[in-house]
């Protein structure tokens, strides 16, 4: 399409003989969504939208009645954040550029639903009615645009939907470009300043001049390019196939695959652009029956047309599944497999009852494994009824091929400990239980509801007997817990656990009450000398635990009584400190003041 620059637009609204038509009524939709904080060049895109809708609503024809609606600009997360800023009105253009300059850009993206208040802002119903869409992301409100495109033109009188598509991709761009095409409007890709720019003139202001000018000459009739396609006459659902083409191979030209008969340029069920070269790889789809694999160009007049077709025969293919009839709860759950191993597909394990594919609580792909192999799924945590299912993931929607039944049976575990133990000390624990790969064994506040975040745990299955594990005490005395946690598919669940009393321990710290600066300081201690345990020297005020002055480890002491720490070289008030180190918290067991005098002269 033939650009239009500021200067040739500022040329032909000052021409006397161009006139503009009073009642021609126009919406701008603007993204104000968190995205547009992204950069170009440096640039905020946010900033470069303003500054390129200052300038080309200067040319806007004065008659001409604008309106702005705006659309995540006051909230985070909001699909309803949709506002009409300036109503439809002649002389709008500085109140919009003053509108845009003081936006927030926060929110969602709900493009379509912003797009359809604006139709009917505009009485589209009733009255002829264009919406300018600008937007630099797709649809994030379960909306879908090619349908409301098609919607909108059906029920009004002559409407009219362009879609600026701002630093989107070839595929993104894709997705938003039916919105305009649905409606006989243009899709205008703009990745840079000048180029959005060029798109606002060529959708706010050029199609009004346009109308009212005469016709100075009759639009040459466009002239298709040929294209061919070439590929098999039939192939199994989700199969891989090749198809050879050839064709003009413009930048957006792509080959897609659709239901037979389909004949918009939009709503294709997978493609590939010819960018990529031939022969091309193209999947089929999931559904069994006859499709079109389709040459899609984009013309000179900014729209899509299907310059070849040919049509395949999809059929369909068996799939098979053995698992036992019942597991138990966590088990892994062997799996042999007969199907396509089509690249995506999947085998899943769901409750029984649970309809929608995908959210499967454990799942594998069949065609990651060797030659057929057979798969493994994680058995639920939770007993139950269950299906395992082989899904086909190809063009369009997914398509489930098959499944069996599983009978899920309860885990039991069993924990045995001390009814007490001191704080910060080693916990024997003998267990029974599934061991399973995930499962674990931790200890937490007695009054700790969720799962996870233990002070101390150990992976049953890593046991070496098979039946003992150790967990490091807690620092600080009080009631606990010792529980076995299930995990497999699905949410953990803890299946057994047993009570834990922590009692308190004591240490004591002796040393001179006076030392010389640089000195070295012997320390008597008594304590429980737990392996991360230590004995630092700090100023008096420092109420942190760890960043000592200097320090040692009372289990490393030689003689289980003494250590030795630096006197530092400032003199002044200090503190010694023994402090208690297992799982949970640091812990304060004892401490004795210091004084470190100048050291002195020689």
């Amino acid at each position: 399409m033939k650009r239009l620059h500021a200067c040739l637009l500022a040329g032909v609204l000052a021409s006397s003989s161009v006139q503009v038509m009073a009642a021609e009524q126009a919406m701008i939709v603007l993204d104000a969504s968190g995205s547009m904080w992204g950069q170009i060049n440096g640039k905020p895109k946010l900033q470069i939208a303003r500054e390129a809708l200052a300038t080309v609503l200067e040319g806007v024809p004065a008659d001409m009645e604008l309106g702005l609606i705006a659309y995540g600009h006051r909230e985070k997360g909001n699909c309803n954040d949709i506002e009409v800023i300036i109503e439809p009105a002649a002389g709008t253009g500085p109140a919009i550029t003053q509108a845009a300059a003081n936006m927030k850009f926060l929110g969602k993206t709900p493009l379509s639903a912003a797009v359809k208040q604006a139709a009917e802002a505009l009485r589209y119903t009733e009255d002829k009615a264009t919406v300018i869409l600008i937007t630099d992301g797709l649809e994030t409100c379960k909306a879908d645009p090619c349908a409301l495109g098609t919607e909108l033109a059906q029920n009004g009188i002559d409407f009219t939907a362009h879609v600026v598509g701002f630093d989107l991709t070839d595929a993104e761009g894709k997705q938003v470009a039916c919105l305009a095409e649905n409606t006989g409007g243009q899709y205008i890709a703009a990745s840079n300043a000048d180029e959005l720019r060029d798109a606002l003139i060529s959708t706010v202001v050029q199609p009004v001049l346009m109308a009212e000018q005469p016709a100075l000459e009759e639009e040459p009739e466009l002239v298709l390019p040929i294209a061919t396609l070439e590929t098999d006459a039939s192939a199994a659902v989700g199969a891989d196939i090749e198809v050879n083409w050839t064709g003009p191979n413009a930048e957006n030209d792509y080959i897609d695959i659709v239901p037979e008969g389909h004949e918009a340029t939009n709503g294709d069920l997978a493609y590939i652009y010819t960018k990529q070269g031939t022969p091309l790889n193209m999947r089929m789809p999931a559904k069994p029956g006859a499709y079109d694999i389709r040459y899609i160009w984009r013309g000179t007049d900014n729209k899509r047309h299907v310059l070849a077709t040919t049509t395949i025969q999809v059929a369909d293919t068996e799939a098979a599944l053995i698992v036992p009839d019942s597991v138990q709860a966590g088990s892994i759950i062997p799996v042999e497999w007969n199907g396509p191993a089509s690249k995506d597909d999947y085998i899943d394990i769901v409750p029984a009852d649970q309809k929608k594919l995908g959210n499967g609580l454990s799942y594998f792909y069949p065609a990651r494994l060797e030659d057929g192999k057979p798969g493994e799924l994680k058995g639920p945590t939770k007993p139950g009824q269950y299906q395992v299912r082989y899904v086909l993931r190809a063009s369009g929607p997914a398509r489930l091929v098959t499944s069996v039944p599983l009978t899920v049976t309860a885990a039991t575990a069993s924990i045995s400990i001390p009814d007490s133990a001191e704080a910060g000390s080693l916990l024997s624990v003998f267990w029974t239980g599934p061991a399973g790969q995930h499962d674990y064994i931790d200890l937490v506040p007695a009054d700790q509801k969720s799962l996870g975040n233990g002070l101390s745990y150990f992976y049953p299955a890593k046991s070496e007997d098979g039946e003992t594990g150790e967990l490091k005490g807690p620092t600080k005395p009080g009631q606990y817990l010792v529980r076995y946690v299930l995990r497999g598919g699905g949410d953990p669940r803890m299946i057994a656990s047993t009570p834990l009393t922590v009692t308190a321990v004591e240490a004591s710290l002796m040393a001179p009450d006076n030392v010389s600066a640089g000195s070295v300081v012997t320390v008597s201690w008594t304590g429980p000398a737990r392996k991360d345990d230590y004995i630092d020297l700090v100023p008096a005020d420092q109420k942190k635990l760890g960043n000592g002055l200097s320090y040692f480890y009372p289990a490393k002491s030689d003689d289980g009584a003494t250590g030795e720490v630096k006197a530092p070289k400032k003199p002044g008030q200090y503190l010694l400190r023994y402090v208690l180190r297992s799982a949970g918290p640091a812990q304060l067991l004892s401490s004795r003041p210091l004084t470190v005098i100048a050291a002195s002269a020689e």
